[in-house]
């Protein structure tokens, strides 16, 4: 029961905005350089969800984020770290915001600035749940997620062409990588991992780690073959307003109503998340907490950032960008400590080329705004 609730808590997680967006990443890109980034980002993903676990599970008591950098890094580290983590929650936060109005409108017909609002304000009324309820409601709402993919694969086979996948006039070759990384991001369920599995289950957490973002990868690859080879250059960032065209109404209503659904509850475990951050790591009350995770993305959304694309980019490169950084930063202080859970000493030889590679990822999208 503990690995099956584990392993709902982190896929619930990872499984997200993110998906909705790969295909199109795709369509820009061209489908081998996708690819390739694709499994580059999928490694860099399970080594830094391993260290991320492995500093967890050294660090007593509860924390989240910037409580792990306040204890291993100094207080200095920790405010910045705690700047680019309230960013990169809010940014994803305005993301799924964004696809839960492009679903509502798609399944109701309602206006999309109140379709977004109706959203914020019923996600924002949940916060108050633990991040164990949520995950094992996000787990549940996976399932169907998952398996509506195999039948919009059935269901979209007839129309895959393959000059659907030839590669685009004038490619972009670095837009996928901070979508790609914000696909892979199950971070904010690790403390609730390590909670639910408890302190010895060491293995078992890095199997399910493993698992997680394995089963992600695959499920990702079936739905960007599928909606890019049936869309090709119709290929919408939400995925499914693309698939009008081809695909059956009720196939683009189910996958919406599917969709509404999975951003709905990884919004708030996000919420969750960030509110408990204030709790935990700043003593905020919980009304302050719960205004202080639910106003700003209400009110980003409201004030015109509606590109979901560019969001999911920054948030991927930049936001988790810095997360890596620093996650870097304490495996080389505690790489003796961290072997005990990771099994071997993190070296200075690819720590270094990662950090580096995360660095100018992060810069390339910050340029390109």
């Amino acid at each position: 029961m503990k690995t099956i609730e584990g392993l709902g808590l982190l896929l619930g997680m990872i499984i997200g905005a993110g998906l909705f967006a790969l295909p199109y990443s795709f369509l820009k890109s061209g489908i081998l350089w996708g690819g390739l980034l694709f499994v580059l980002v999928f490694l860099i993903s399970w080594l830094l969800h391993s260290l991320y676990a492995a500093i967890i599970y050294i660090t007593p008591g509860k924390h989240r984020f910037p409580g792990y950098i306040k204890l291993h890094l100094g207080e200095r580290a920790e405010t910045l770290a705690a700047i680019f983590t309230f960013l990169s929650y809010y940014g994803a936060m305005l993301a799924y915001g964004l696809l839960g109005a492009i679903f509502l409108q798609t399944i109701f017909g309602l206006d999309f600035l109140w379709s977004g609002i109706l959203f914020f304000i019923a996600g924002g009324a949940l916060f108050f749940l633990s991040l164990r309820v949520v995950g094992k409601i996000n787990f549940y709402l996976t399932l169907p997620l998952l398996a509506f993919i195999l039948i919009l694969v059935v269901q979209l086979f007839p129309d895959v062409a393959r000059e659907n996948f030839t590669l685009p006039s004038g490619p972009d070759f670095l837009l996928p990588y901070g979508v790609f990384l914000f696909a892979f991001g199950g971070y904010a369920a690790l403390p609730d991992l390590h909670d639910v599995l408890g302190a010895n289950r060491r293995k078992l957490s890095k199997k399910i780690i493993f698992a997680s973002l394995a089963i992600s990868a695959l499920f990702y690859l079936i739905f960007i073959l599928a909606v890019l080879g049936a869309s090709g250059a119709r290929t919408s960032p939400d995925s499914f307003s693309g698939l009008l065209p081809v695909a059956a109404g009720s196939v683009v209503l189910i996958g919406s109503i599917i969709g509404i659904l999975t951003v709905f509850t990884s919004y708030i475990v996000f919420g969750v998340d960030l509110k408990l951050t204030f709790r935990y790591d700043y003593k905020f009350s919980e009304a302050h907490s719960w205004i202080l995770a639910f106003g700003p993305p209400i009110l980003l959304f409201a004030f015109g950032f509606t590109d979901l694309i560019k969001i999911l980019s920054l948030v991927g490169s930049v936001g988790l960008g810095v997360f890596a950084v620093f996650i870097l930063l304490i495996s080389w202080r505690e790489r003796e400590k961290l072997a005990s859970f990771l099994g071997f000493v993190p070296r200075a030889w690819w720590l270094l080329p990662l950090g580096i590679l995360v660095v100018l990822g992060a810069l390339q999208d910050i340029l390109n705004l």
